[in-house]
C-alpha cells in the first residue's frame, strides 16, 4: 500500500512543463526496457533532473519533498531508527519535533509506503512519523554520513570486471541505402561502426551483437519459432503500437525515428555502453 493518490507522474511533469511528450516516450521506452522506475529512467536520459522529479512526486503522493543535502543530520537520532530499518527502507531520520506528541520526521524515497512508516513507528516507539520525500542520491550521501551505508555494488562490480576490446559494429539491416548511408556517417562521429548485414549474418548472430531495424523486417524475419542471439534495436513510427510490436518480438531498444541521432546514440550507449566514452550526443543526421 502507498501514500496519496496517484495521478500518472509523466503527465505531472509534462504539466508543469518539465518535459514534451516525446521526452516522456523515450522515459517510457527506457523504463520498460531496464524496468527501473519512470522518474528514474527520465534522469538517465538526461531529460529531466532528480530535482523535477521529486517535485512531480511531490505533487502525485500529496507529501512533502525536501532537499535533504541541506537538511541538519543528528546522529542521535540512530538510536530511534536502527541501522538495519535505514537499510531496508532507505529511510533517513531529519528531526525529532517535540510538543504535546512527539513527532519523528523522516525522509524516505518514493512511493513512500506504509510498511515503512510502520516499520520506523516500531522500532522508534513513535506513534507519529511524519515522511519527507528525497532525492535517491541525496538519500545515499545521507545513508553513508549517519549510517556508514554504501551503494557499493556497482562501483566494485565495475572495478572487478575484466578489460573488455572494441565493441563488433553495429548491424544494419533492412535500411535503404541511404538511410544507412546516414546512420553510418552520424555514428562514425562518435567512434562506432556500423555494417549492413545480410539476413544470413543476422540469424547467426551473437551475443555480443547489436541489430538495428525497421521494425516491420525484423517481424519479417523472425516468423514463426526463429530468434536471434544479438541484441535488437527497432525502429518504427512514433505510434504506441509499433513500440508494443517491437516489444512482443523481444527488442531491448526502440527509437521512433532512426535519423535522429540523440536518441539512436543514448538507445546504443544504453544497450552497449562503451567504456572511455564520454562524448556528449550531436544532432542527427540531418542535422
Amino acid at each position: 500500500m502507498q501514500l496519496g493518490a496517484r495521478r500518472m507522474l509523466g503527465e505531472i511533469l509534462m504539466e508543469l512543463g518539465l518535459i514534451d511528450r516525446a521526452q516522456l516516450r523515450l522515459g517510457l521506452v527506457h523504463h520498460h526496457e531496464t524496468r527501473v522506475p519512470l522518474g528514474r529512467a527520465l534522469v538517465r536520459e538526461g531529460v529531466c533532473t532528480e530535482a523535477d522529479v521529486l517535485r512531480a512526486l511531490s505533487l502525485q503522493l500529496g507529501i512533502a519533498a525536501i532537499d535533504l543535502d541541506r537538511e541538519p543530520l543528528d546522529p542521535q537520532l540512530t538510536r530511534l531508527v536502527t541501522k538495519r530499518i535505514a537499510r531496508q527502507y532507505r529511510v533517513v531520520p531529519l528531526r525529532l519535533e517535540k510538543g504535546e506528541r512527539e513527532v519523528l520526521h523522516v525522509a524516505l524515497p518514493a512511493p513512500a509506503s506504509l510498511e515503512a512508516l510502520d516499520a520506523v513507528r516500531a522500532v522508534s516507539g513513535k506513534p507519529r512519523v511524519e515522511p519527507h520525500l528525497a532525492s535517491d542520491t541525496a538519500l545515499s550521501n545521507a545513508l553513508a554520513a549517519l549510517y556508514g551505508l554504501q551503494d557499493g555494488g556497482s562501483e566494485q562490480a565495475a572495478a572487478n570486471a575484466p578489460e573488455r576490446g572494441p565493441d563488433p559494429p553495429l548491424l544494419l539491416y533492412a535500411w535503404p541505402p541511404v538511410t544507412a548511408t546516414l546512420i553510418t556517417r552520424a555514428l562514425s562521429r562518435h567512434g562506432l561502426r556500423t555494417k549492413v548485414a545480410t539476413p544470413l549474418e543476422v540469424m547467426h548472430t551473437t551475443a555480443a551483437d547489436l541489430v538495428f531495424a525497421p521494425v516491420q523486417a525484423m517481424e519479417g524475419l523472425l516468423a514463426g519459432e526463429a530468434r536471434i542471439a544479438g541484441a535488437m534495436l527497432l525502429s518504427g513510427t512514433s505510434e504506441d503500437e509499433d513500440l508494443e510490436r517491437a516489444h512482443r518480438i523481444g527488442a531491448r531498444g526502440y527509437v521512433a525515428n532512426p535519423l535522429d541521432g540523440e536518441l539512436l546514440l543514448r538507445a546504443i550507449r544504453r544497450l552497449r555502453p562503451t567504456s572511455g566514452d564520454d562524448s556528449r550526443p550531436h544532432p542527427g543526421p540531418n542535422g
